[in-house]
């Protein structure tokens, strides 16, 4: 009887905890969609469309990519960010007997009205410059999970995952026009998605695990992604950059799976060195025409944030 509850609990705990080699505390509202989150971004709040310069620019804006000037190479990677009341969550589910329709109840019904999130992502990258072009390709094996619990008298448990792999690569150059740079991407995504309702007989149900594999939904695509990067010619202590990007500017229908959609970014960055320092601010809108379909919530599009880059 325990054992079969071991199985369930990590069939749970795949939905939302897979465990964390490095993590963000999220904000406790539902996270708009996104292939990929950058640990570099994260920390700028999500602000990253006018800084891309590494191997993030790859999914935040390939522009980006023409800043790279020497190889670099990324393996062991990983970045996890987990919601607080995903750990919380977590450390209770260890303590559960889902076998038990009484002890999972138990357990959906602490938790009701707690957003739960957990996204996993792992990018293998190579750059490197070559014509005055720099290039990389990169690995893509992501997971994100969000998921909800309603109805205290009778809880019902919501998860909302996707788990993807593929590949991409890009390019980024100056043009000649003075300040001005281009990129684009193309990718490949193979995906799985799971969106469903289940309640605590459900979970607690012998074929639980079976019923999660048949509730899977997959499919895959191919899309691409471009941006542009432009240094306003102002004459100041600051550099003063613009972005945009156009991220799945094919939108990807997935088959069963959950389509990915369209998105147009535009953001602002400032920066200025000083004694091996810099310092940098950002600004973005995300998402401007409003493709993400939650809702329309002008004020979560906006991302601003900061960093001060060492000697």
């Amino acid at each position: 009887m325990r054992k079969r509850s071991l199985y369930k609990n990590i069939s749970v705990l795949t939905l939302s905890f897979i465990g964390f080699f490095c993590f963000a505390v999220c904000v406790s509202a539902a996270e708009y969609p996104n292939n990929y989150r950058g640990i570099r971004p994260l920390g700028m709040g999500g602000a990253f469309t006018a800084i891309s310069d590494d191997e993030n620019a790859l999914f935040y804006n390939p522009a980006g990519l023409s800043k790279i000037s020497t190889f670099s190479m990324g393996i062991i990677n990983p970045v996890v960010d987990v919601s607080e009341n995903s750990i919380d969550f977590y450390t209770d589910l260890n303590d559960a007997d889902l076998d038990d329709t009484g002890e999972a109840t138990e357990l959906l019904r602490k938790h009701v009205g707690e957003y739960q999130h957990l996204a996993i992502n792992w990018i293998p990258y190579v750059g490197f410059n070559a014509a005055n072009l720099g290039i990389m390709v990169a690995g893509i094996a992501s997971a994100n999970a969000d998921a909800e619990i309603r109805n205290p008298p009778y809880p019902e448990f919501h998860p909302k995952a996707n788990w993807d792999y593929g590949f991409t690569g890009g390019v980024g150059a100056k043009v000649p026009l003075k300040g001005l740079r281009v990129g684009g991407t193309a990718k490949y995504i193979s995906r799985e998605s799971l969106d469903q309702v289940y309640t605590a007989a459900d979970i607690a149900n012998d074929d639980f695990e079976d019923r999660l594999d048949d509730d899977r939904k997959s499919g895959s695509g191919i899309t691409m992604d471009l941006g542009v990067l432009y240094e306003l010619p102002i004459e100041s202590s600051f550099t003063t950059d613009v972005g945009l990007s156009v991220n799945n500017l094919i939108e990807m229908d997935m088959g069963e799976a959950e389509d990915i959609d369209r998105t147009i970014n535009l953001g602002i960055a400032t920066q200025r060195s000083f004694g091996g320092f810099t310092l940098i601010g950002a600004f973005d809108i995300l998402d401007i025409t409003k493709s993400y379909g939650q809702d329309d919530d002008y004020m979560k599009r906006i991302h601003m944030g900061a960093e001060l880059q060492m000697p």
